[in-house]
């Protein structure tokens, strides 16, 4: 189940002053599961109604799930407390791994409550139909661009990956309705692939984006969006452990797109693994 933590990062971006005001008493006080609604809207200066739309907004269904939630995560024995725990100079290798792991962990288990899986079922069938398939990413987006790409081409489709900003530019002037951009960018905020995505945009081309804020300005260009979630530590950038969710999110396109396709996906699919088995030994 998702945690109270990490819905609040996942939506963070999302959050009104009012969401924030009550975020913080909550944050403050030491026993947060024991205040009233009436209480909570008092200390946080807000209304209850607001109180209403900041838990709703985190996915609880009432109030009463939201502070049982709140309980169960402060208690001393629970075990997911680890998963807050910070690496340390100190920490044995044995420790580091099962940090990271629970990190990862936590991960996984967060954005499989938090994402929209319908728009997963349709950024499938968009990328099985595509005419030319497009994945875009820098840096270690890049990589996740790239094996995107390695995957959709076993299915015998035009999928191409790029990772150059001005390689991409070029290619978006010259796309066309029934193009597909994959997007890749952890933070939505990088600039140049927001101006090229715009670009492309403009020209009929389909845009999907793969973040981990849905409230990014890349997030904006995006006709279909899909947001991982993760927490950061000192030593590990979330960004790390969102690639691993990515990889996952980008496995189940792939298997969506090949059960779209039906029969003719899973003979290109034979078909490649054939090509490949002929190169070895």
């Amino acid at each position: 189940m998702a945690t109270f933590q990490h819905r609040i990062k996942a939506l963070e971006k999302e959050l009104t002053n009012s969401d924030r005001k009550i975020w913080g008493v909550l944050a403050e006080n030491e026993k947060p599961f024991l205040l009233s609604m009436n209480e909570l809207s008092k200390l946080s200066g807000v209304s209850e109604p607001s109180v209403v739309r900041f838990y709703r907004k985190l996915g609880y269904t009432s109030y009463q799930e939201l502070k049982v939630a709140l309980a169960q995560e402060m208690s001393a024995d629970n075990e997911a407390s680890s998963i807050y725990e910070q690496i340390s100079m100190t920490d044995t290798a044995e420790e580091v791994f099962e940090k990271v792991l629970d990190q990862t962990i936590a991960a996984f288990q967060t954005t499989k409550h938090m994402i929209n899986y319908k728009a997963l079922h349709r950024v499938g069938e968009i990328m099985a139909e595509a005419k030319r398939l497009y994945f875009f990413g820098q840096g270690v987006s890049g990589i996740i661009a790239s094996d995107a790409a390695h995957k959709f081409l076993r299915l015998g489709m035009n999928a191409i990956v790029m990772t150059d900003l001005h390689m991409e530019a070029i290619a978006a002037s010259h796309m066309n309705a029934g193009d597909v951009i994959f997007a890749v960018s952890h933070s939505g905020e990088t600039i140049g692939l927001l101006n090229v995505l715009q670009q492309a945009k403009e020209k009929g081309v389909r845009i999907i984006v793969i973040t981990g804020f849905a409230k990014s300005s890349i997030a904006h260009v995006a006709e279909e969006l899909l947001v991982t979630s993760s927490n950061e530590t000192d030593y590990r950038s979330d960004a790390m452990i969102s690639r691993i969710v990515q990889l996952a999110i980008i496995d189940s396109l792939y298997v969506i797109s090949v059960l779209r396709k039906g029969k003719a996906g899973i003979d290109a699919v034979n078909a490649s693994r054939l090509a490949v088995a002929k190169l070895k030994t």
